[in-house]
């Protein structure tokens, strides 16, 4: 516990003034100064790895994921493996079978990472070269569990090696204001030659953008669960929090976007993990992004982001409130590869062979401070085009915001806000339209987050495919 951190005013519900005054930054709390949670972990993620979802149609989803900007590695009847330009391996999976998101896997940094790991969780598979196709493809080490919490699918990988990719277009310079700082220069012009279509006509067409790499994972899950996944993930893989949100009162998510209705919800399901030692311990938590600790090497602002989930209205078929896929979020160069993936599924949502959907974006988030573009695929999953978020090292510690302090729209610099988006969970009220293109067996795998039937899909995957 750093020094003073003891006399730091304490969370008074109704005090809306310390809130007040902790937002307009005369206090330090938002400056990275709250300690971190005093937890050892078992082990130390370095990265997230790649996400997998099973899909009804792989020649349908081919298209998206080349229309998205991942390069295909593999394909067959049975999945496509994709990768983006960097990374150690590839970085999104999709298996044949019902619309499902299945699970992720976290980059570890060695051998004796996975071996602790399969020691001390229970149902842990034991530690063993990467299998069949997928271990051709760039080799590694893999051990793999179902988290106990929401139930999904969690790989931990090492060793993995893959060659980076060269991009399909140049880089772009940039010239900013301060002519010191003009990268391209006088007389060099911008190169669209690599945009332009061979069709004689000279046509530019933007084209996917390159996506380097799986940038973050988020989960959204019911109120109290939600407690839990964030406990679990740092006590198992040693993620830090960097940002998290609370409510101070039943009234402080008025005018914003998420239903005050919240807190009632929240302060039943307990003080969180996060907070032991800092003004907002007995705080009601929305949600938090985690980073992976790598000392005071710089990593992403988040790698995981877990939020809450209670709409009672959830579920087209009242099936109620679960976990499920927030967004899968993979980084791209800049914002110009940010707009150019915007523009081409933009373009293509327009052909009904491809069943896209703009979710929300561009814009650039206040916390993370990243582009974004979020975009529905096929099967009404968030995949997130994102580029330029935050640099965090261990020494940052936590910063903790109120909802109130955040305003009506907390989420974006810039960009339109989420009641100007299209944005939805699945399980939504918004949703019902989208439901009723899909056959009964789809729209009840889209709703449930229940894993059973896909217990022999995983099963393979947690063996040899």
């Amino acid at each position: 516990m750093k020094e003073n951190s003891i006399n730091k005013p304490k969370f008074v519900e109704k005090d809306l003034d310390l809130f007040e005054s902790i937002n307009k930054g005369k206090e330090k709390h938002l400056e990275g100064s709250e300690s971190l949670p005093p937890i050892i972990p078992l082990t130390k993620a370095h990265d997230v790895a790649y996400v997998r979802f099973s899909v009804p149609d792989l020649k349908l989803y081919a298209k998206w994921i080349m229309d998205f900007g991942l390069s295909i590695m593999y394909q067959d009847d049975n999945v496509i493996i994709s990768r983006g330009l960097l990374g150690k391996g590839f970085c999104h999976v999709a298996h044949k079978g019902p619309a499902k998101f299945l699970g992720f896997a976290l980059e570890m940094n060695n051998v004796k990472d996975l071996q602790i790991l399969s020691e001390n969780l229970e149902g842990a598979s034991s530690v063993h070269d990467v299998p069949g196709v997928e271990g051709k493809l760039c080799g590694g080490q893999r051990m793999s569990f179902i988290d106990p919490v929401c139930g999904f699918l969690i790989e931990a990988v090492t060793g993995r090696k893959m060659a980076p990719l060269a991009p399909q277009r140049k880089r772009i310079e940039y010239n900013y204001g301060n002519p010191s700082r003009h990268k391209r220069g006088a007389n060099k012009l911008q190169d669209t030659s690599s945009n332009r279509e061979a069709d004689g006509k000279n046509t530019v067409h933007p084209g996917p953008p390159d996506v380097l790499k799986l940038g973050h994972v988020v989960l959204a899950a019911p109120i109290g669960t939600h407690h839990k996944m964030m406990k679990f993930m740092m006590e198992t893989f040693g993620f830090l929090p960097t940002d998290s949100v609370i409510f101070e009162s039943p009234k402080s998510g008025a005018g914003h976007s998420i239903n005050p209705k919240m807190y009632d919800a929240l302060k039943k399901a307990g003080p969180s993990p996060l907070y032991t030692g800092t003004f907002a311990e007995n705080s009601a938590t929305y949600g938090a992004f985690f980073r992976c600790d790598r000392g005071e090497n710089p990593t992403d602002h988040h790698s995981f982001f877990i939020i809450s989930n209670m709409d009672p209205r959830m579920g087209p078929k009242g099936k109620g409130i679960h976990t499920q896929l927030s967004h899968a979020s993979f980084e791209v160069a800049n914002l110009d590869d940010v707009w150019r993936g915007h523009m081409q599924l933009k373009t293509l949502a327009k052909f009904k062979d491809r069943r896209y959907e703009i979710a929300w974006g561009v814009g650039r988030h206040v916390l993370g401070s990243h582009i974004y573009d979020y975009w529905h695929d096929p099967y009404g999953h968030v995949h997130e085009h994102m580029s330029d978020g935050d640099k965090i090292t261990r020494s940052f510690g936590q910063r903790i915001h109120s909802i109130s302090g955040l305003g009506p729209n907390g989420h974006n610099q810039w960009g339109p806000t989420v009641e100007e988006s299209g944005i939805r969970n699945l399980d939504g009220p918004a949703a019902a339209s989208f439901y009723n293109d899909f056959d009964e067996e789809t729209q009840q795998s889209l709703v449930s987050r229940d894993l059973s039937n896909v217990k022999e899909l995983v099963t393979a995957i947690r063996s040899e495919f």
